[in-house]
């Protein structure tokens, strides 16, 4: 599994909102001086995390954007699903899920199989114990002291 651009640029815009967390809305244009992110390539980004409920927009005068829960509240599984789909570590464990991939031949009868899913349960089980907060703890101080809006 490789995460993509977007996961990792995900992560840099949803630390400036969990350091920003309880503070009001941050704007587009500081997220992306801070982070060094395009402009048109957050937008991207955001648009996926607000269609995930993971964060929403303010609109008008002093817009921008906010988590939508507390950082601790944040799975990262959640901001992988939001940003990359579901967690495969190998193209025939996903036919289930997605009609239009060619169920491989040997699935059924694959000695790597239940290794296979084993190790997809595993990872996705791992992205399932850490919290936007966990990552960014040298962040979170200020974090910790507040309570979930």
């Amino acid at each position: 599994m490789k995460f993509t651009s977007m996961f990792r640029y995900g992560l840099r815009a949803l630390a400036v909102l969990a350091e920003s967390y309880g503070d009001g809305p941050v704007s587009a244009k500081e997220i992306s001086q801070k982070e060094g992110i395009s402009p048109s390539f957050l937008e991207q980004l955001m648009a996926q995390l607000r269609k995930s409920d993971i964060i929403e927009g303010v609109r008008g005068p002093g817009g921008g954007f906010k988590l939508h829960k507390h950082p601790s509240e944040i799975l990262i599984s959640d901001v992988v699903q939001a940003l990359e789909g579901p967690v495969l570590v190998a193209k025939c464990l996903c036919c289930d899920d997605n009609p239009n991939e060619e169920v491989c031949a040997k699935y059924d009868d694959c000695s790597a199989v239940p290794l296979l899913e084993n190790l997809e349960h595993d990872f996705s089980e791992i992205l399932s114990r850490y919290t936007l907060l966990d990552l960014y703890s040298k962040r979170s101080v200020k974090l910790t002291d507040r309570t979930p809006s």
